[in-house]
């Protein structure tokens, strides 16, 4: 009877033992993640929780063609880019930094999203929209998430975690837009062209450099696409055509920003730093849009009427009849499918393979 009893209660701590270390398996070995740092472009929510922002994507028609229809902090009528780059490669999409629900269980799972609206390489950039992370203020709540899972999970899960995520870096538009092009902006008339683009890459490169001492190793900088051809800039032209100074600005600062993270992959250590870009396929893509499908790559989806620029897409504003038939959403960001298809051609130029089951909403 007494050995009956022992080995009743062995196979019950063997038991315990088993779920104990199935449990720490699952802390120590988590999915890989992302940790995405971006602009409007790539912000999932974090703009909406900042209340005096002028730059925030909370009101209908934002959102309409995701999930439940309602906003929700991206600047589109569906997915952004890195949303679906993310999907594409299998990978679970990482929660606004803001977002109530963010813990370790879901960082672990899901990596954290940084991306601001207004957000730039320089910390002056869109200095008007009040609120918004800039590119350094990203990498410094990155920081402060480092410490947060070190704390819950312990060093050496917490650093293998970072080590083997995936880093999505998209910027540089708002430096640009939302600052060089602006006189009201001191930038714009302490530097010319060729000076602003160069001072942007040199603050580019040591940001990727900290990120690189934070653990960072596979990492994708997203290029810009034709900027002068977004509506905001169309607009402002006499012509309605596009801005091709500005174009010029962007492609300028492409060649130097792709040459940076090419070095930069080559001369630190375990890194595997990739230039992601589609401004060529883009562009005709504006150039072209019935070979793609759209019928109108000029103006935005959702408008105002005459009443333009307005700048954001409003509960006032208007749709139009087939959303999928516009290249642009709003006066700055494309539209879901416009997106989606940058996204792909952005992955075959980057070679790497597409998971067939992802996700569409």
């Amino acid at each position: 009877m007494a050995c009956k009893k022992q080995r009743s209660n062995l196979a019950i701590a063997l038991a315990a033992a088993a779920v104990l270390l199935g449990l720490a398996g699952r802390r120590c070995h988590g999915d890989v993640v992302q940790f995405i740092f971006g602009d409007s472009l790539s912000d999932v929510g974090n703009n909406n929780y900042l209340t005096k922002s002028l730059a925030r994507a909370a009101l209908p028609w934002y959102g309409i063609d995701f999930s439940s229809g309602m906003p929700n902090g991206r600047f589109c009528n569906g997915r952004t880019v890195a949303d679906i780059v993310g999907d594409k490669m299998g990978l679970p999409r990482p929660v606004a930094f803001l977002d109530p629900s963010l813990d370790e269980d879901v960082i672990f799972k899901s990596g954290v999203n940084y991306a601001s609206g207004g957000g730039g390489i320089l910390n002056e950039t869109s200095s008007l929209f009040i609120q918004r992370f800039s590119l350094y203020k990203q990498i410094e709540l990155f920081q402060g998430t480092q410490e947060f899972m070190r704390s819950k999970i312990g060093k050496a899960a917490a650093d293998k975690l970072f080590r083997e995520a995936y880093y999505v870096v998209a910027m540089g538009a708002n430096d640009f837009i939302n600052n060089y092009l602006l006189p009201v902006y001191s930038d714009s008339w302490t530097y010319n062209g060729d000076t602003f683009v160069r001072y942007m890459v040199n603050t580019l490169e040591a940001q990727l450099k900290l990120l690189h001492s934070l653990g960072a190793r596979r990492l994708t900088f997203f290029g810009l696409g034709p900027m002068g051809c977004i509506p905001l800039q169309r607009i402002l032209s006499s012509s309605g055509g596009c801005q091709e100074s500005t174009n010029a600005l962007a492609k300028s600062f492409n060649e130097q920003a792709g040459a940076v993270v090419a070095r930069l992959s080559s001369s630190l250590p375990n890194a595997t730093f990739r230039f992601g870009e589609a401004y060529d396929y883009f562009q005709d893509l504006i150039n072209r849009p019935y070979m793609y499908g759209f019928n109108n790559s000029r103006a935005p989806c959702c408008s105002l009427g005459r009443v333009r620029p307005t700048l954001t897409c409003t509960p006032l504003s208007t749709l139009c009849k087939d959303r999928s038939q516009y290249v642009f959403w709003d006066e700055y960001h494309p539209t879901d499918r416009a997106n989606e298809l940058i996204a792909l051609e952005t992955l075959r130029k980057l070679n790497i393979t597409v998971v067939a089951n992802s996700t569409s909403t």
